[in-house]
């Protein structure tokens, strides 16, 4: 049956735009169209003048700040930090507090005056071993609109009918081809995961090297961390409460259980989610937090990582944990952002972190509505926003056992992130490199979107996870088969 279905797809996806059908790859047998890399496409020349500009001001004072990031240079180990009791080692500078991050790279607090503050930074700048000082900048969950109220389900999957973003990518076609796998670990970084939710319990992950006995088990400084770890309260205890549902509703985009007499379905019926808990009650968090949550999930090797949040400040220590997990092959997938006052603008030429960097693990997503235009809040930018998905009045998951619709580029993040683990399922020799270039090259083109969006199009399931079961057999140095749209 799986051999019968993969010709069917072959034949389905063979024609080329030129209407030849002709065979002209000489490494796949067939035409397959060249999709480039988001990092390759050309600069907007007014965009690189204003990043520059933008550069040119990090030097500015950051004393209005209080939180701060420092990255020592070359240091062969971080002499001096003594374990604290908690998964956060500190020593002590000039009597403040730095709290380890990774290797060389520490946060802290100034609690002082800002003239005091501002003679800390510069001795700090003008010791040599310093590599850089930057501020700890706030991150935001990014959702525009919450509506409907809370709903509960009594039937089976009662609200399928109201997800109209499966429609709008042909999920279930794509679930004729796979619907995920339990082997398939994605991190939610965000704020956190409602864990007992009965449309999500059953997709956790579940730590296989700890078990709740007050010791760290796995060695990995995070006691009895089994569903992942809350950087905000810092604990292990990652799951969101009613103020703070964003993560729970984009952990259910993602993958809420299917046919199960409840609620919503997610992309990836078949998943498992990894709680990281970053954001607080308030929806913001900081920098420090999401590196945390970065170079656990890295270190645990997941899959992905999904990050519906962002800020206007650029970071070369969230640059440089996103670098981590793009060496570890983890695909990065980035909300674009929702704009100011509710109307998006171009990231090429205003830059949003973290979906302006361009990693090669970096997927940024753009929102639509049901008519495949961008919502008016969604951000866009020809060269660093990678594809659109549903992301108006998206229905999924919330905190104590209920149902939320809300809008934002948050909600169209996850449902990407789903299509990655329906096509990494579909093909799991396949490297982030290659997924991205799938769902790139997979897209239904709009004309609406041609101007806005890097592959010009809204993100198709079916077509997505049909590629890359056609590229199941493609040798390691084979040229990936995508068919002219």
């Amino acid at each position: 049956m799986k051999n019968y279905l993969l010709v069917i797809i072959a034949v389905a996806l063979a024609g080329c735009a030129d209407g030849s059908g002709s065979s002209s790859n000489s490494n796949a047998g067939s035409f397959s169209c060249d999709v480039p890399a988001r990092e390759n496409l050309p600069e907007d020349v007014d965009a690189v003048a204003a990043q520059r500009r933008l550069a040119a001001s990090a030097t500015e004072d950051i004393s209005s700040y209080k939180n701060f990031i420092i990255k020592y240079k070359d240091l062969p180990s971080d002499q001096g930090l003594q374990p604290s009791g908690n998964p956060v080692r500190e020593f002590n500078v000039k009597g403040v507090a730095f709290k380890f991050l990774v290797q060389g790279t520490h946060a802290f607090e100034l609690n002082m005056s800002a003239d005091e503050r501002k003679q800390f930074i510069a001795d700090i700048r003008a010791d040599s071993t310093v590599d850089y000082v930057e501020p700890d900048y706030p991150i935001h969950a990014i959702e525009t609109d919450v509506s409907e109220g809370d709903l509960s389900a009594t039937t089976n999957d009662p609200y399928f009918s109201r997800q109209w973003m499966h429609s709008a990518v042909q999920t279930e076609k794509a679930w004729r081809v796979t619907t995920g796998s339990k082997n398939i670990v994605v991190a939610v970084l965000d704020s956190g995961i409602d864990y007992t939710h009965k449309d999500l319990k059953n997709n956790m992950w579940i730590n296989p090297q700890e078990t709740v006995n007050g010791k760290d088990d796995d060695n990995n400084g995070y006691v009895d961390d089994v569903y992942g770890w809350n950087f905000v309260s810092n604990n292990a205890y990652p799951k969101t409460t009613s103020s703070s549902n964003h993560g729970s509703h984009v952990a259910g985009i993602i993958g809420a259980t299917g046919s199960n007499n409840t609620g919503v379905i997610g992309m990836a019926p078949n998943v498992r989610m990894m709680a990281l808990r970053f954001i607080g009650d308030t929806g913001t968090g900081s920098t420090s937090g999401a590196i945390r949550g970065i170079d656990y999930a890295v270190k645990k090797r997941v899959f992905a990582i999904n990050n519906s949040w962002g800020s206007g400040g650029t970071s070369r220590a969230l640059g440089d944990a996103i670098a981590r997990a793009e060496k570890a092959g983890v695909l990065f997938l980035v909300a674009a952002g929702n704009g100011t006052n509710g109307v998006g603008f171009s990231i090429d030429r205003t830059p949003w972190y973290p979906a302006s960097y361009k990693n090669s693990n970096v997927l940024t997503v753009a929102a639509t509505q049901p008519n495949d235009n961008l919502t008016a809040f969604s951000n866009y930018g020809l060269t660093k926003v990678d594809v659109a998905a549903p992301g108006a009045q998206i229905l999924s998951t919330v905190s104590n056992q209920a149902y939320q619709n809300m809008s934002g580029t948050s909600m169209a993040t996850p449902l990407v992130t789903g299509l990655a683990v329906l096509v990494k399922a579909a093909n799991p020799n396949l490297s982030h490199r290659e997924i991205i270039q799938i769902i790139r090259g997979s897209v239904d083109h709009k004309s609406s979107l041609a101007s806005k969006i890097a592959s010009g199009g809204r993100v198709n399931a079916y077509k997505a996870v049909s590629i890359a079961a056609q590229n199941i057999n493609k040798s390691p140095d084979a040229k990936l088969e995508i068919p002219c749209p």
